[in-house]
């Protein structure tokens, strides 16, 4: 590995001061020479999580002094000691609510003087209870009397205070620190513990100017590596500043910008790595976001936390493709900024001279996104409406200068949905607003937006689709659908500024799969869709990246039984995987029969069941452990994880396993579900009779990454 670095100004002290001094680590049974009042800290210190709380971290040994007895409506003090100022800081963990002289540790006079305070960082959703380290320098206290008050007199959320491990020491807990490169290498490589509770902040500058930030939980044993990837930016010189602990400045010393980074050898390689599905070099992603087809082109962008495999860091990923299946990562499309982190929304073909934005006039691609919390330092829950822009065919993507375009309205607006209404001429943004409510939006030019109308979809939230599809392939007779993120979704009428349903919300989407989007400008008018395939990070038993994609699925509106209904099918590219094929044979089988002559995790599964001919209460296929199987006396398939769909007439099947995964295809409907692959084999479900087959073939698939 070549490391390049252009100056090196980590200021971290000395070792070798006097010891430090204990106030207190919170380890006796009861609180000692503090006075108590109030009925928040309890008898004593607290020994991990409390009732009702958040799994509390960071804190050392066994104890730590928590104002959470009771809960967060409770109140009260501790008051300590008077002890002398011999050391240049002052250091503590601390965690809790962010409420200045509410929940609080203050440093106070004999004369009852606020000398020094702090708090924890907490004051709405998506907090954590991990306490970190913090330092107040009180040289200019040398040799002077003080005591230490915890407060609590905060009631409702997050109205408590933890705190432990309180020192004087001549060397301060966090230090500032910063270093510079000159970026020569792609990557700036960071070894990171999978502990999300050691996350520190870090904030990037280019030249200068804001880059980005990022909370990474650096660690001198690391269990793996990540980077910031830096293609775009070469010749331009990084500067990267954080507040670590000093127990970190070894770790910190070896971050380091290179042509490639630790592990990457091993990259598509590893035992958990699914062999087909989308899964990021790095990192956890969720939802898929930006999805855009152009000049060849299948853009799949993603919410992505680059530096871990949990939730954070919420930043657009991208990833390219000619198929569908074979994707080549490029560095982050959208990044966090001075307008919050990047949540979620949508890809879009801009026409020539169709926008305000500066492609020139020529057609360019856009992006819609929500940027959530209002600065990088003191990320807030604002969320706003922003686009971005590229003028090189979707290689890189630049944040419009008049963001927000869309202020915020209500609750936790955010997802938009973006696209060009030929028949209106003018933009059409589908924004989740709050509940089960979503608002349309118009604009003539992806700059200026009014509020149309508003739509609901009961039983639903999230991450808005909308648009229009033929009934049965006629383009005379088309209608159009609304989904939202659980796979939800109502079909009707649009006429560019309201949506009139036709009939209640429907499902044919189950398992899971969530937070679905399809694409725009997609070639020969189809409506092609991917989903996040949430679930436990378990499931990737340890690999540095976690969760995946479904497979890309292809919508299409069908009339059935007089009903108008989506039809969902795997994309017909899925079928380039192929690699092999066994025919199992068809006509009756019975329960328990072997599919044989077949091994592996990465197959398909092809199968149509005569449901008239068959006898069997319950008829279908065993996979890897995995009951799909068709109830005669509930009319429906129950696939993985139990999830129902009513089918009638001929079943018809398509099972696709992958490395931890099982996703099922039948009638139109679709089950996607992670699975512990016990193993076991192929096998024939027919419970209290036979099943016949028209159809039964099984096709080995082959990997999608480079072996």
């Amino acid at each position: 590995m070549r490391f390049h670095r252009l100056a090196s100004l980590a200021l971290f002290p000395v070792l070798g001061f006097a010891e430090d001094l204990v106030i207190d680590d919170f380890e006796a049974e009861g609180f000692g020479g503090w006075t108590v009042e109030g009925e928040a800290f309890g008898k004593g210190p607290a020994r991990g999580t409390l009732p009702n709380q958040m799994e509390v971290s960071g804190y050392e040994r066994r104890g730590h002094a928590s104002s959470y007895h009771g809960g967060d409506d409770s109140t009260g003090r501790l008051r300590s000691r008077a002890f002398r100022i011999e050391r240049r800081h002052l250091n503590f963990l601390i965690g809790g609510g962010a409420y200045p002289g509410e929940t609080c540790l203050n440093l106070v006079s004999p004369e009852g003087e606020v000398l020094r305070t702090a708090t924890g960082p907490n004051t709405g959703s998506g907090g954590s209870e991990a306490l970190e380290w913090r330092s107040w320098d009180v040289s200019d206290l040398d040799g002077r009397e003080a005591r230490l008050e915890v407060v609590d007199r905060r009631r409702g959320g997050w109205g408590h205070i933890t705190v432990d491990a309180i020192r004087l020491s001549d060397t301060p807990a966090v230090v500032e620190v910063e270093r510079s490169w000159g970026v020569e290498g792609r990557y700036l490589a960071w070894p990171v513990t999978r502990d999300k509770t050691a996350s520190r902040r870090f904030v990037m500058t280019l030249d200068g100017e804001p880059f980005t930030y990022a909370n990474i939980a650096l660690s001198g044993d690391p269990d793996f590596w990540v980077f910031t990837d830096l293609a775009d930016h070469r010749g331009k010189t990084l500067t990267v500043s954080a507040r670590l602990p000093r127990e970190l400045r070894e770790a910190w010393e070896r971050v380091a910008l290179s042509d490639d980074y630790p592990g990457e050898e091993m990259i598509y390689q590893e035992d958990r790595r699914p062999l087909y599905h989308f899964t990021s070099r790095r990192g956890w992603i969720n939802d898929p976001n930006g999805l855009v087809y152009h000049d060849g082109t299948w853009h799949l962008c993603y919410q992505h936390n680059p530096y871990n495999i949990f939730w954070d860091n919420m930043t657009w990923g991208h990833a390219v493709s000619d198929d569908l299946f074979h994707w080549e990562e490029l560095p982050p499309a959208l990044v966090p900024g001075p307008q919050g982190v990047m949540y979620s929304g949508s890809g879009f073909v801009v026409p020539a001279k169709r926008s305000a934005l500066p492609v020139g006039d020529r057609e360019g691609l856009g992006l819609a996104y929500t940027a959530w919390g209002e600065l990088a330092l003191e990320p807030g829950q604002r969320a706003t409406q922003g686009v971005a822009y590229s003028a090189d065919g979707g290689r890189t993507f630049s944040k419009f200068d008049g963001n927000p375009v869309l202020e915020h309205l209500v609750g936790g607006n955010r997802d938009p949905k973006v696209f060009w209404h030929e028949p209106t001429a003018r933009w059409v943004m589908a924004l989740y607003h709050d509940r089960d409510e979503y608002g349309i939006h118009v604009s003539p030019d992806l700059v200026s937006w009014r509020q149309a109308s508003t739509y609901r979809i009961p039983g639903d939230s999230e991450c808005p689709d909308l648009f229009e599809l033929a009934i049965d392939g006629d383009p005379q007779r088309t209608k159009w659908v609304v989904w939202g993120a659980k796979g939800l979704y109502r079909i009707g009428d649009f006429d560019g500024e309201h949506f009139e349903p036709s009939g209640e919300p429907q499902r044919h989407y189950w398992g899971n799969a969530y937070a679905g989007q399809t694409y725009d400008s997609a070639p020969d008018g189809r409506r092609v869709h991917f989903g996040w395939m949430r679930g436990d990070i378990a499931a990737f038993g340890g690999a540095p990246f976690s969760l995946q994609m479904t497979l890309p699925m292809d919508f299409s509106l069908r009339e059935v039984d007089g009903e108008v209904r989506l039809w969902i099918e795997p994309s017909p590219e899925a079928r380039g995987l192929r690699r092999r094929t066994k025919d199992a044979g068809v006509g009756l089988r019975s329960d328990g029969e072997k599919i044989e002559g077949f091994r592996g995790r990465s197959f398909e599964i092809e199968a149509v069941i005569d449901l008239e001919k068959t006898t069997a209460e319950r008829c279908g296929v065993t996979v890897l452990g995995e009951s799909i199987g068709w109830d005669r006396a509930t009319r429906t398939l129950g696939g993985a994880e139990g999830r129902q769909a009513v089918v009638d007439g001929k079943l018809r099947l398509r099972v696709f396993s992958d490395v931890g995964t099982i996703e099922v295809f039948a009638n139109g409907t679709y089950v996607g579900s992670y699975v512990d692959q016990r193993g076991g084999p192929l096998t024939v479900i027919a419970t209290g009779g036979e099943v016949h087959f028209d159809e039964l073939r099984v096709h080995r698939l082959g990997s999608v990454w480079n072996r």
